[in-house]
């Protein structure tokens, strides 16, 4: 699945990092509505991962709860501690002026007056057992009879921060974990304060220090490069490496995977001693990494490759309302100005043309837009999905408020009006879709969008074969880079006729389907059932007959699936959201005896990380069957002009280790 193109990259630390996760969905972050997308970090999610929010120079990484989450390579902005953004529900009807107020220079004020947030039901855990992970101290948690909400884990400090949903929770965890005793750890807990909004916090520095203008300061621009032309400052947020010759852009994406491909070498060595000589000899002979790396594949379209964009609506640097774009930096940084896309490379005409359409709209609207700050105001984003036809999605997401039904229909009312007879009708959408968006409290699921006109859905050509894209279903957002891709998992899965291909977090089935008429059966797995709506009437558009596909999390369904398949010829290709599967389903893959070939496409390598080192583990009670080594590797560029390219790993199971 997809990376984020502008996600900036950091290198894997040597010291442990810390490693939290959302137990539950929460009221948005303040940082959230440009991260939706980042929810699906989770290990177990095989939905879309990939989306405008992207075009962003956000690091941040919430992990929602997936009983057994990855380490982060960098810390996620849910957290409890620090600099961590602190929730802020309860942001409805808060009202403060621009400037001036003490609320505006009060980090803590999101946390007082009664509002609601977890933060003020929040602790601290001390003298945790080393290396202690977040899922072995939920589960822990949970068996002790309590329902953590957020945890933290601080493992070069051994601490962890936990917030809870009410009061009564937080005092029955004080009474349970201090002195509880864990893996010879007496643990000791206390109250933690809120953590400070990030946003409110630079502002306040800002305003202490006199430094940049009184309007940079009430805006909270925080960005190093804020002396920069507007222009300048979108497209090294956007395209980081817009102005680097792309030869020079493939370079500097092969010696990334590179640094990965050494780590991975080391650390086999370090956690399987039975292929320790192997890894010697490998390094010695590639370069110190643990197997050969092929020649990066570039992409065949450099610029408007794009075919899905989220943008924002926000306030303009220059202070214009409702300007609908992408954001110049992280809310944890201070910034939440938002700036018109229209000189981003790799967006395609059409998507700019949508925003154009669609800011005149909001032009003649009488309702505001979404202040990420305050949790005020409506209009909050706008997608647009398009394809290298004339077909176009857009996804108006709209904020109710407190409006009444009668209120909400009126402005899908006026929506669909504008769109069909009004001044927007020959815009060329095919597909208009409303979501009306709430603040959630835990459990919540995300609301549905509603079609205002048009089709439920486009349909995109790739590899002469026909796929249908629907509003929530994953697709690669190169078509064109994506051919390449799939050409090459296909060309390293070395199947057969009888072969039976695994493909697991397959949305809406492009690699399984391409592979299906060179193989007897193609079984999918994919979390999002609209992905799996979408894959079935695609095998049927294409004519294929041996194509199954199955919904659910990846832990869940692959257990019995895998003995179904015993005996089979089996190969297994996975195409996981940033973070990788599941520790569970590398345990099944590992425990499935006649799956000797796997081929890992991954959109952020280092993120991946335990992924690969989890199959390359020697065999235990957790990890049974031999283990896999790496065989080859190649990077594949989906996104010029950005850090990021896909890394496809092929994995060989040994005899014995």
């Amino acid at each position: 699945m997809t990376d984020t193109p502008t996600m900036e990259r950091t290198e894997l630390q040597n010291e442990p990092v810390s490693v939290e996760g959302t137990i539950s969905e929460d009221l948005p972050l303040p940082q959230k509505d440009q991260e939706e997308e980042e929810n699906t970090d989770k290990a177990n999610v095989c939905a879309d991962p990939d989306s405008s929010s992207d075009m962003k120079a956000e690091t941040c990484k919430e992990r929602e709860d997936s009983g057994d989450a990855l380490p982060a390579n960098e810390s996620a902005a849910v957290g409890c501690h620090r600099d961590q953004v602190p929730e802020k529900e309860g942001g409805e009807g808060e009202t403060t002026s621009a400037t001036g107020t003490s609320d505006d220079l009060d980090p803590y004020a999101y946390a007082k007056d009664g509002k609601y947030t977890t933060e003020n039901f929040k602790i601290e855990v001390r003298n945790l057992p080393r290396y202690a992970g977040f899922a072995q101290f939920k589960k822990r948690m949970v068996n002790q009879g309590l329902m953590p909400h957020k945890v933290k884990i601080i493992q070069r400090d051994n601490i962890a921060f936990v917030a809870f949903r009410c009061e009564e929770d937080r005092q029955k965890a004080l009474e349970v974990l201090n002195s509880h005793v864990w893996k010879g750890c007496s643990l000791s807990a206390s109250k933690s304060n809120p953590a400070a909004d990030p946003l409110v916090k630079k502002r306040k520095e800002r305003e202490e220090s006199g430094a940049g203008s009184s309007q940079k300061r009430a805006r909270g621009n925080d960005e190093d490069d804020e002396d920069l032309p507007v222009k300048d400052r979108l497209l090294l947020a956007v395209t980081p490496l817009w102005n680097v010759p792309y030869e020079e852009q493939l370079k500097q994406k092969t010696e990334s995977q590179k640094v990965v491909l050494g780590k991975l070498s080391r650390a086999i060595e370090n956690v399987n001693p039975g292929l320790g000589s192997w890894v010697v000899q490998q390094r010695k002979q590639y370069d110190s990494m643990c197997c050969k790396l092929e020649d990066i594949t570039p992409s065949p379209i450099l610029n408007n490759y794009r075919n899905k964009n989220e943008f924002n609506i926000g306030i303009s640097p220059e202070g214009k309302e409702k300007t609908i774009g992408f954001r110049l930096g992280r809310y944890k940084g201070g910034s939440c100005t938002v700036v018109s896309p229209y000189d981003c490379p790799n967006l395609p005409d059409t998507a700019k043309d949508m925003v154009r359409i669609f800011q005149t709209y909001l032009e003649q609207s009488t309702r505001s837009g979404y202040d990420t700050e305050k949790h005020q105001g409506h209009w909050k984003q706008l997608t647009v999905r398009t394809t290298q036809g004339s077909e176009v999605m857009v996804m108006v997401q709209f904020n109710v408020q407190d409006l009444s039904e009668e209120e909400i229909d009126r402005e899908k009312q006026l929506l669909k009006d504008y769109f069909s007879t009004g001044p927007g009708k020959d815009c060329g959408i095919t597909s208009l879709f409303f979501q009306a968006h709430k603040q959630r409290r835990p459990g919540d699921e995300e609301a549905s969008h509603q079609l205002l006109l048009g089709k439920e859905f486009i349909q995109e050509k790739l590899l002469r074969m026909t796929f249908r894209i629907s509003p929530d279903a994953f697709f690669q957002v190169n078509t064109l880079a994506a051919e390449v891709l799939y050409s090459k998992v296909a060309d390293w899965c070395d199947f057969t006729k009888d072969s039976t291909v695994l493909d697991v977090c397959c949305g809406t089935g492009t690699i399984g389907l391409t592979l299906a008429k060179h193989v007897k059966k193609v079984i999918g797995v994919e979390l999002c059932q609209q992905a799996v709506e979408d894959a079935k009437v695609n095998a049927n558009i294409n004519g294929i007959d041996n194509a199954e596909f199955l919904c659910g999390k990846a832990e869940d369904i692959l257990p019995d699936l895998v003995r179904r398949l015993y005996g089979t010829e089996l190969v297994a290709v996975v195409d996981p959201p940033r973070a990788g599967l599941h520790t569970r389903v590398i345990s099944v893959l590992r425990k499935c005896s006649n799956l000797t070939k796997l081929v890992y496409v991954s959109c952020n390598s280092q993120s991946a990380m335990p992924n690969f080192i989890d199959l390359c583990r020697p065999t235990s009670n957790k990890f049974k069957g031999p283990a896999f080594r790496p065989m080859r590797a190649v990077p594949v560029d989906l996104f010029p002009h950005t850090r990021h390219s896909e890394l496809i790993i092929q994995f060989d199971r040994t005899q014995s280790t």
